[in-house]
C-alpha cells in the first residue's frame, strides 16, 4: 500500500503561521510526506480552488496514497500524521480521518461535527470525554486526511463552493458512496478559530453567502439536482411522481406475491 502523504496548505499572507505550520510538520514521526503550498497572496483563488490545485499535483505522483489538507494556522502534534495514517490503513471503510482541534492544551475547538447548515456547527465536549475514534457527519477542512481512493472515486472538491461548506459537501459525497468520516482523538492539532470566519471584507462575505445558498440548493432543498434531473421538454414533475408511485406499487405487489409463495 502506498503510504506517502501529500500535504496541501492553502496559504494567504501570514508567513509566521506558515513557518510554524511547516515547522510542526517537520517534527512529525512520519517522514514520508511532501508539502504543497498554494500561495494565494497575489491571486487569491480562495480555499477550494487552492486545495484542488494541490490535490491535482499530488495525484500526479503515483507514490502518494493519502492527502492531508491543512490550514496554515493549524499546527499538528508530532504523532498526528502517524495516528491518522494508521487509522486509515487499518479501517478500509474510513475515507477521511481528522484529529481533535484544540486551543491550548485542553480546549477543544473542533472535535466532530453537528449541523452542516447554514454555517457549520462544531461538536466539542471536554477533552476527557474523547476516548476512541468515532464517526462524524463531516470533516473540518482545516485539518483532514483523505484516502487516495476516495479522491479517485469522488473527484475534487466542488469548485462552486469557493470559500465555505466544501469540506461538509465533500464529506457528504464520500459518505453517500459508502465511505466513513472519523475523528481520531489521539491525533491532535492546535487550531484556534480564526478571524477569517468573521471577515468584514465585502467580497468575501458575498462569496460566503453564495456558498451557503449553493449548499442549501444542493443538499437541503435538492433544487440543484431537481433542475438538472428535470431538464428536457417532455418531463413533468407531477407525471414523474405518479409514474414512480406506480413503480413502488408494482414492487410492493411483487414482494407480497413472493412472500405468499414462500409461505
Amino acid at each position: 500500500m502506498r503510504k506517502k502523504i501529500w500535504v496541501v496548505i492553502p496559504y494567504f499572507r501570514d508567513s509566521a503561521a506558515l513557518s510554524r505550520c511547516v515547522g510542526k510538520l517537520n517534527q512529525s514521526t512520519v517522514k514520508d510526506f511532501e508539502i504543497f503550498v498554494r500561495d494565494n497572496t497575489n491571486d487569491n483563488i480562495f480555499y477550494t480552488a487552492a486545495v484542488n490545485e494541490g490535490i491535482r499535483a499530488g495525484m500526479a505522483d503515483a507514490e502518494v496514497g493519502f492527502f492531508m489538507i491543512l490550514n496554515q494556522d493549524c499546527y499538528l502534534e508530532s504523532t498526528a500524521l502517524e495516528i491518522l495514517l494508521s487509522h486509515l490503513i487499518n479501517f478500509n471503510k474510513c475515507g477521511i480521518a481528522c484529529p481533535l482541534q484544540l486551543h491550548g492544551d485542553n480546549d477543544v475547538t473542533w472535535g466532530g461535527s453537528l449541523e452542516a447548515f447554514p454555517l457549520g456547527r462544531h461538536f466539542n465536549v471536554p477533552i476527557t470525554e474523547y476516548k476512541e475514534p468515532f464517526p462524524t457527519y463531516w470533516a473540518n477542512g482545516a485539518c483532514m486526511m483523505i484516502r487516495r481512493s476516495v479522491i479517485e472515486e469522488v473527484g475534487l472538491l466542488d469548485k462552486n463552493l469557493r470559500f465555505m461548506c466544501s469540506d461538509a459537501d465533500y464529506s457528504f459525497t464520500a459518505r453517500s458512496r459508502g465511505w466513513d468520516v472519523y475523528v481520531v482523538p489521539t491525533a491532535r492539532a492546535e487550531h484556534t478559530i480564526s478571524s477569517s470566519g468573521n471577515s468584514a471584507e465585502y467580497e468575501i462575505n458575498v462569496i460566503k453567502v453564495k456558498d451557503v445558498i449553493y449548499f442549501y440548493e444542493k443538499w437541503i432543498s435538492g433544487a440543484l439536482y431537481a433542475r438538472i434531473s428535470y431538464e428536457g421538454p417532455s418531463l413533468n414533475i407531477s407525471e414523474l411522481e405518479n409514474w414512480v408511485q406506480g413503480l413502488r406499487s408494482d414492487v410492493e405487489m411483487a414482494s407480497s406475491i413472493k412472500r405468499d409463495v414462500n409461505y
